[in-house]
């Protein structure tokens, strides 16, 4: 479930407001750099544990009732390949 989550981050705080740039790669060390996660583990994770009925019911939630919008990842975890 993480790696969706953080997915979602460095989709939608791409750097390109007053944001930081969340943007997972494989860089250990990042120095100052705002990076987050290992992409090729958070790629690996997302695909060994597929979303299932509490990830889904949580993202319902979440639109339904708070933030009205959802992490697509989580309804299409084959983009996440696709975009990286």
């Amino acid at each position: 479930d993480v790696a969706r989550m953080i997915l979602y981050m460095a989709v939608r705080y791409e750097g390109n407001d007053s944001f930081a740039d969340l943007e997972p790669n494989d860089q250990v060390n990042n120095g100052s750099a705002p990076k987050m996660g290992r992409l090729s583990v958070l790629k690996q994770w997302s695909q060994e544990d597929p979303p299932d009925t509490f990830e889904r019911r949580r993202n319902d939630v979440i639109f339904e009732q708070f933030q009205h919008n959802r992490n697509p990842f989580i309804d299409h975890p084959e983009w996440v390949t696709a975009i990286w």
